[in-house]
């Protein structure tokens, strides 16, 4: 596939760079890089595969290094071999632009799986309007966050659930009132009766029905 990227002088990928923000954007939760392409701006190409519901598929990237860092700060065991890479390119840099192969030198693609991409269409001004052309071949890395632990989604998910167990108790105090029960009495049905536990009850009700 012709590489998109490699056709764009650092002045035009600016441009396209600039006007990303105000394309339309999406998210990833998986790339790969196979070869990272430096050059006297200050923006960084990636080679590689973008992870859809499909599968993998070839993509290009633009990103600049601030994502960068943020790319490797999250990339667990991959930073310290990719990021002296780097800093070797850059120091050592005789030609324009330089090509990283990190495909060759660590035996296949670099996958960066544990963070989530906020992406956008590069875009060309044609007769005054902005076109969308890389048909998805392409995009802006605008952003990368890193992914919850499993381990705190489990948590979260557990008081999620401890939430909505309070709220329904809360419900089922509210129905014996309406049937007429004494307040003592429909806490004491409905498992109220520890005052911090009627309290969040109420709260978590509350949430619920705001």
């Amino acid at each position: 596939m012709k590489k998109v990227q490699a056709q764009q002088t650092p002045a035009q990928r600016k441009v396209l760079v600039g006007k990303a923000d105000a394309a339309a954007t999406m998210q990833c939760r998986a790339i790969s890089i196979g070869q990272v392409i430096l050059d006297e701006s200050n923006y960084l190409t990636f080679w590689g595969y973008i992870q859809g519901d499909g599968g993998w598929r070839r993509c290009d990237f633009i990103t600049n290094y601030d994502v960068l860092n943020e790319m490797l700060r999250h990339s667990g065991h991959m930073n310290d071999a990719i990021q002296m890479s780097i800093v070797q390119h850059l120091e050592d840099m005789r030609q324009v632009p330089e090509v990283i192969d990190l495909e060759a030198s660590h035996g296949e693609a670099v996958v960066f799986d544990n963070m989530r991409f906020q992406l956008s269409r590069p875009r060309l001004q044609q007769q005054g309007r902005w076109i969308e052309y890389t048909e998805g071949e392409c995009y802006y890395i605008t952003k990368v966050t890193p992914e919850p632990a499993r381990e705190t989604v489990a948590h979260e998910q557990q008081i999620d659930q401890c939430m909505a167990l309070l709220g329904k108790s809360y419900e089922l105090y509210l129905g014996y009132l309406e049937l007429d029960f004494e307040e003592t009495v429909a806490r004491q049905e409905a498992n109220l009766t520890d005052d911090l536990k009627y309290t969040m009850a109420y709260y978590a009700w509350k949430q619920h029905h705001h």
